[in-house]
């Protein structure tokens, strides 16, 4: 075949290739622009793993070219360098940002740099090797994408939201890639490779839907109410069909995925530990509200408290009030459906006031702003280096003034939905200083303890209440 007839041969497959490419290229620029200005409003861990999939459908699928893979040189050696740099603020997250760039730009800033993590992939250099890829074009994106994705879901507080969308789709994924790339009767599992990726998945598996256990699924309450039951299912079922996909594996064994899980199962284990583990210096006080309450967001772990990976409010207790499992009644439009709306708050100890708020509105129901974030509140100073905030009171009900001396039980003001709140609740800490900015990076916070209470060391899911009463556990 003439020089001329190989072009015009190969000239509508280049073609095509190279339209997909921009296509996939240019809703990828999109998407990005789209996310970080706030055009779409989505989880941190969503905007990732999107902009992750337009990056790979931009290269030729791994698949087509077996042996064609990431090759070891000193462009990909930059490159990971690059990569590496980028990644560790997103590792860090908002800390490493807070004091000194404007609170606003932060999650711009550390979409951004997840954005270059998982576009330098896109860059690497790739070679026809002797022998099948041990990492392909294509699945070096996609696990680069999944390690930003859950990195960014980690320290942004949507861990939770992130394990119940990973365990609804992850079936689903395997299940298609099994009939579009084939697959393998279980009896290769007996070989050492397929038998060590396969006891790696379903360790990782188990441990996920271990993670799902202590009280964790409860913030569905919040998020979806009436959703609970329906979420709970469908994350234990579709981690138990993918444990099922396991034992009929695909030829490939997949070193990106098995390095993945692998981590997964690392992290997911130490928060685990961390909801079981004795609190260390703990401050006890006196109950918040004067009945029974619950905790949306409390305990010493990612898995039960969206606060612990921000060091100002890394001990924080969110408390709401459940009416039949749901945090409002109605269809909980206005803050008066929320049961907790307006519930006096009291002094959880004898104290002096060194800070108060109380002019900022209360927002709309979902409504949320980066600025003032804990609204209206005040500071007690409980002695001892000690000192209480209450965050997201309702505009105009704080009775007390700054200086002035009070007493455990005496009543300071109401729950509101001021400030950066979603809905109403009170946000409640004890830390070292005796003023809140978000800011601050000199703000550490203390675990709590309740004194005369039906539970003393409160998690997410907790239902509290007076020393006394009848209160159904977790």
């Amino acid at each position: 075949m003439s020089t001329t007839q190989t072009r015009t041969a190969r000239g509508p497959g280049h073609t095509g290739h190279a339209a997909r490419v921009g296509i996939a290229g240019g809703a990828a620029v999109l998407w990005f622009a789209a996310t970080a200005l706030g055009v779409l409003d989505l989880p941190a861990f969503v905007a990732v793993a999107v902009l992750g999939l337009l990056v790979a459908l931009s290269v030729e699928p791994d698949a087509r070219h077996p042996q064609r893979g990431v090759v070891a040189s000193r462009r990909n050696l930059a490159l990971a360098v690059l990569a590496g740099v980028a990644f560790v603020p997103v590792a860090i997250g908002a800390d490493l940002l807070l004091g000194r760039v404007p609170l606003e730009d932060g999650p711009l800033v550390l979409g951004a740099l997840a954005a270059v993590c998982v576009v330098l992939p896109r860059l690497a250099e790739t070679r026809d090797l002797p022998a099948p890829a041990i990492v392909g074009h294509r699945e070096l994106i996609l696990g680069v994408t999944a390690l930003v994705a859950g990195v960014r879901a980690l320290r942004a507080g949507e861990l939770v939201i992130a394990m119940v969308a990973f365990a609804v789709t992850l079936p689903v994924v395997m299940a298609v890639r099994r009939v579009r790339l084939g697959a393998c009767s279980p009896r290769r599992l007996t070989e050492r490779a397929h038998g060590l990726q396969a006891a790696n998945l379903g360790i990782f598996l188990a441990v996920l839907a271990a993670a799902g256990l202590p009280g964790t699924l409860v913030v569905w309450r919040s998020y979806l109410p009436g959703a609970e039951p329906f979420v709970t299912v469908a994350f234990f079922a579709g981690l138990a069909l993918a444990a099922a996909l396991v034992a009929v594996p695909r030829p490939r064994v997949s070193v990106v995925t098995n390095v993945l899980a692998l981590l997964g199962s690392v992290v997911l284990v130490a928060q685990l530990v961390g909801t079981v583990g004795a609190p260390r210096d703990p401050v006890t006080i006196g109950l918040p509200l004067p009945g029974r309450w619950d905790a949306i967001s409390a305990g010493r772990s990612a898995l039960v408290n969206n606060h612990w990976t921000l060091t100002v409010q890394r001990d924080a207790v969110d408390v709401v009030v459940l009416v039949d499992g749901r945090t409002h009644r109605g269809d909980g439009t206005r803050l008066e459906d929320f049961a907790v709306f307006g519930q006096p708050v009291l002094a959880v100890a004898d104290g002096r006031i060194t800070e108060v708020v109380d002019g900022l509105p209360d927002l709309p129901v979902g409504g949320y702003t980066r600025r003032d974030m804990a609204g209206n509140h005040v500071v007690l100073d409980i002695g001892g280096g000690r000192h209480v905030l209450y965050g997201h009171l309702r505009q105009g009900s704080v009775r007390v003034r700054p200086g002035e001396e009070v007493r455990r039980g005496q009543v300071i003001g109401q729950v509101g939905d001021s400030g950066s709140s979603g809905e109403p609740h009170l946000h409640l800490q004890v830390q070292n200083r005796p003023t809140f900015d978000v800011e601050d990076r000199s703000i550490r916070t203390f675990p709590i303890l309740f004194a005369d209470a039906t539970v003393a060391d409160v998690r997410r899911g907790d239902a509290v209440a007076p020393a006394g009463w009848s209160v159904p556990g977790r």
